[in-house]
């Protein structure tokens, strides 16, 4: 998480995030209000959440991938680049940003741990116009951290940060909270780490909601602001120097609603296509009134 000093020191807890917490709980006064609006909807919804948008969708990935791949950017956003001001140009801004906006909470994506060292997404090498923020910076290569030399550097020393022994000891934790036992149910609002309730759906449970409307509003959602991934580890996921006990692992691969025993095992979803492909083939024929799910895989 420091993005502001001139020398990347490896041996300071102090320059990592906490990796036992989700984004969303990395600040506390944000946090706060979290926690408050999810005490707020106790008795105005069914399902209460602490975060409406998703640490992982495929806005949020194009967000870091614009400068490389721009038109999937343009087909998601109608043709057009999002406001200068909002777009990837700055990373000590963008981490700002995580801390304090109610509505980003997204994750970083593997492109910047890359073992080729491929920096692409880092450079407007296409000479994109992507306009100018508000303060009349210009937006075209993404303004790095000062202990990174280069775009090359700075890859390589994120690489080396998470192969630390301080993120190594963390690392674990994090995995509990995305693929483990702090992904969804009890434990996942223990650990401010529980999102929208259409996060959580597969296909079973796609299939039960009652009407059309709420399952194209299921996909829509999906679309839009991204799916808790299956639940891999049932328990807390082991250090790297501890022996691995295999029953840590979950025997039931395959996504589920909100921790459920019983719907949707076996039945790991992909989102392949926006909600207005499977209302089009609906239309057509779709069997017994739910959406032909051609598209999921």
């Amino acid at each position: 998480q420091d993005y502001e000093s001139k020398k990347l020191d490896l041996k300071n807890p102090a320059t990592f995030r906490d990796l036992t917490k989700p984004i969303g709980a990395l600040n506390e006064e944000r946090l706060e209000y979290f926690r408050q609006r999810y005490e707020g909807m106790q008795d105005a919804v069914d399902f209460p959440f602490f975060y409406g948008t998703h640490y992982s969708a495929a806005g949020y990935v194009l967000y870091y991938l614009v400068r490389s791949m721009p038109e999937q950017m343009l087909c998601l956003q109608n043709g057009k680049f999002d406001a200068p001001d909002r777009m990837f140009h700055c990373i000590s801004h963008t981490f700002r940003t995580l801390l304090t906006n109610h509505t980003d909470v997204k994750e970083l994506i593997p492109e910047f741990y890359n073992p080729n060292l491929d920096f692409d997404f880092l450079i407007n090498a296409r000479g994109l116009q992507l306009g100018a923020t508000q303060n009349g910076d210009r937006v075209n290569d993404v303004t790095l951290p000062a202990w990174a030399k280069s775009p090359r550097d700075f890859i390589k020393k994120n690489i080396k940060a998470l192969e630390s022994d301080i993120c190594t000891e963390m690392l674990p934790r994090w995995i509990d909270l995305i693929f483990g036992c702090k992904s969804r149910g009890e434990s996942a609002k223990e650990a401010s780490n529980l999102f929208h309730r259409y996060a959580y759906m597969g296909p079973a449970d796609l299939a039960n909601l009652p009407t059309q409307e709420e399952r194209y509003q299921a996909e829509l959602h999906a679309t839009e602001f991204g799916l808790v991934p299956d639940q891999l580890f049932v328990g807390p996921h082991p250090l790297r120097h501890e022996t691995v006990d295999e029953s840590f692992i979950s025997q039931d691969i395959g996504r589920t609603f909100s921790g459920s025993d019983d719907l949707g095992k076996g039945d790991a979803w992909e989102l392949l296509e926006p909600p207005s492909a499977t209302s089009a083939r609906e239309e057509a024929g779709g069997p017994n009134g739910v959406p032909d799910h051609s598209v999921l895989a």
